[in-house]
């Protein structure tokens, strides 16, 4: 007698159920597991009496309609948009696109055509963002060293040919585009570093070659060569976030965590007196950062409820379309403008957050974290200095703020979220349950 798997009518039902399943890659999981039900009921049968062909006919009939069973697993195992996200990033894109034409009607901006660019830079970010949502995000894990190489690579190769840019290194001029390499590749560095081998895995022999590699490599080409203390700060406290999640024990955790803490601050020693003067201008405003911090509070102090009204001027904001954009939008439309942008941004990261509970597999959990702790950073920071909060730094809100280029990067990391929420329930073994069959048989 035939395996009840070879059988011809377990086929035949089989082959029903999966033609109402578009998602292909779900069915072998689930020919095996409806396979394994049947062989069980089958067992069931033969105990109680019926011969095998007998016992085989009972269960299938008792399985129920594969028409219906295959229905309503193709509804469990289809993709799904996150349409809370997708609703909340085109509002918050929406604020920037206000404020870009704002800061044009009000004459505010020494960027010409402010708009128009603001318009293009997020029309080609969505573009990258339709990309990634359609693409299988697991792919991208078996090419995460690779990328990590060549991140090491474009970036030593940029920062010794680039030229200093506002006091940074690390441009890449792609024609008419010049892309700031150095905080693109902060997110793709970490988002790399979610695939990579994990350090538990390790010898101590790889562990400490990897701590040089994946650690102290990319700050020592982002904090002193590129001379950026603050993107070698979130890298840094990213890297620790990954090597946590990876960790075999807490020895080694110390290790992978110590050495680039400790090159991380050597890096930063050319820099000691600039930093010293931010602190301290911070804690006792005097000087030009101190007047940007003071004229920012002011706009806000000054706003009221309901805000100065739409493109009002304000001279003393510098950098109105990047850094100093949200106080500009408070001081034009008032506290509960700012209030109301504040927790759509909460509700953002909110979000972002509650996926991390919805996704089980774990390559896709780690990159929204790194998405997830990246953000934060990216929107807290530029508006908690705007209230004085922190020290004032070149760090515009995204999707708000004029960004250039690195809207492209902010809005392919979204893309990457939504493709991984997309595919939550199309991933062999994370979303197959006997409820189906209970369904289907009520």
């Amino acid at each position: 007698m035939q395996n009840s798997g070879e059988n011809e009518v377990v086929q035949q039902f089989l082959d029903q159920v999966c033609r109402h399943i578009k998602v292909k890659k779900m069915h072998p999981e689930i020919r095996e597991e409806l396979t394994n039900h049947i062989e069980d009921r089958i067992e069931e049968f033969q105990q109680l009496g019926s011969s095998k062909e007998t016992a085989i006919h009972k269960a299938i009939e008792e399985m129920g309609s594969p028409d219906v069973i295959g229905k309503s697993m193709n509804e469990t195992h289809k993709p799904v948009l996150n349409w809370r996200i997708a609703l909340l990033l085109t509002i918050i894109s929406l604020i920037g696109i206000v404020g870009a034409v704002c800061i044009d009607v009000s004459g505010s901006s020494r960027i010409p055509d402010l708009t128009a660019r603001k318009a293009l830079q997020i029309g080609i970010g969505l573009i990258f963002l339709v990309f990634f949502y359609f693409f299988d995000y697991q792919k991208l894990k078996k090419y995460s060293d690779q990328v990590f190489f060549l991140l090491l690579f474009m970036n030593a190769f940029i920062l010794m040919n680039s030229a200093m840019i506002n006091g940074v290194k690390g441009y890449l001029a792609l024609g008419p585009f010049s892309i700031n390499m150095l905080y693109s590749s902060v997110l793709l560095f970490l988002l790399a570093l979610a695939g990579m081998k994990p350090i538990k895995e390790m010898n101590w022999i790889h562990t400490i070659f990897h701590t040089f590699y994946r650690g102290v490599f990319p700050l020592l080409l982002i904090t002193y060569i590129g001379n950026s203390v603050l993107y070698g700060v979130i890298y840094a406290a990213g890297y620790i976030m990954m090597m946590w999640f990876t960790k075999r024990n807490v020895k080694q955790l110390a290790v992978v965590t110590m050495i680039p803490i400790v090159a991380m601050l050597y890096f930063t020693m050319p820099h000691f007196s600039i930093l010293k003067d931010r602190f301290m201008t911070f804690f006792q405003p005097i000087g030009n950062y101190a007047y940007i911090q003071m004229k920012s509070l002011e706009a806000i102090q000054s706003a009221g409820w309901f805000g100065r009204g739409f493109a009002s001027s304000n001279p003393g904001l510098d950098y109105v379309q990047s850094d100093s954009l949200f106080p500009y939008l408070i001081y034009c439309f008032g506290w509960i403008f700012g209030l109301i942008t504040i927790i759509l941004i909460g509700l953002f990261l909110g979000y972002l957050v509650q996926l991390l509970s919805t996704v089980k597999e774990s390559y896709g959990r780690h990159l929204i974290f790194v998405v997830l702790f990246f953000f934060t950073i990216r929107f807290a920071w530029p508006i908690l200095m705007s209230f004085g909060f922190l020290p004032f730094v070149g760090m515009e809100l995204p999707f708000i703020g004029y960004g250039g280029s690195n809207q492209w990067i902010d809005l392919s990391a979204i893309g990457l979220v939504l493709s991984i929420y997309r595919r939550k329930n199309m991933i062999p073994a994370a979303a197959f349950s006997s409820s189906h069959l209970s369904s289907s048989e009520s």
